[in-house]
């Protein structure tokens, strides 16, 4: 089943850090419900059941693009959500089995105000780039400029460089120039989803300041 969240819960889970780019991995219930489940939320809207035997909803999405996949999906409301990399999960869907990025547990890093991030996505309403403040919201993951320019030189995909559960094609990329005091965790991405990752990620636990988020381009765009 392919469903989305009622704007109130979208806000919600805002709040709520990333697994990787672009996707959360929770533990819920539907409400009226008891049994809790585990789900994948794409840019916080979009949510499958993440049960190996229902993967087909995420080729699903691929064939029909995340906008058409967003308009008949009908809306649901979860509880006690909870994210999977903080507790136990009870689902293997990827290969890596437990979700968890070691990213998260790396040292943290300050820039050096010179160099920006890049972060990726097949929707042009990426809700983790808040465009009120220009600035990324807590909990979310880029990868750097290097890695950016790489993916796209090499004509890598960048749906296997960073492991993305959703095979649809990226289409856009945010340009964040974070200040020095915009602290983030930087790793490795691993395999997950069936995907090969090997690609490189930072984590922004705290985001980025007002004002650093520059630009949205085409995937494929180098900034500035």
């Amino acid at each position: 089943m392919i469903f989305k969240l009622f704007p109130d819960q979208q806000d919600e889970l805002k709040l709520v850090p990333e697994t990787g780019m672009g996707y959360q991995l929770i533990q819920a219930r539907f409400k009226g419900e008891y049994t809790l489940k585990e789900f994948i939320v794409l840019n916080e809207e979009l949510v499958v059941e993440n049960n190996y035997q229902k993967k087909d909803y995420l080729k699903e999405i691929f064939l029909k693009g995340f906008n058409l996949s967003l308009r008949n999906a009908v809306y649901r409301e979860l509880k006690e959500i909870k994210l999977i990399n903080e507790i136990k999960s009870f689902n293997v869907f990827g290969e890596s089995g437990g979700h968890s990025s070691s990213t998260k547990e790396s040292l943290v890093i300050y820039p050096d105000g010179k160099s920006y991030h890049v972060r990726l996505s097949a929707s042009d309403a990426d809700k983790r780039i808040d465009k009120k403040n220009n600035c990324l919201l807590p909990g979310s993951y880029t990868t750097t400029k290097r890695d950016y320019e790489k993916c796209v030189n090499d004509g890598d995909n960048p749906v296997e460089r960073y492991a993305l559960p959703n095979e649809e094609k990226i289409e856009w990329a945010f340009h964040i120039f974070p200040q020095v005091k915009d602290s983030y965790q930087f790793g490795i991405v691993k395999p997950d989803f069936g995907k090969r990752g090997g690609g490189e990620e930072c984590f922004f636990e705290n985001g980025t300041s007002f004002g650093t988020f520059k630009k949205q381009t085409d995937y494929g765009i180098f900034y500035p």
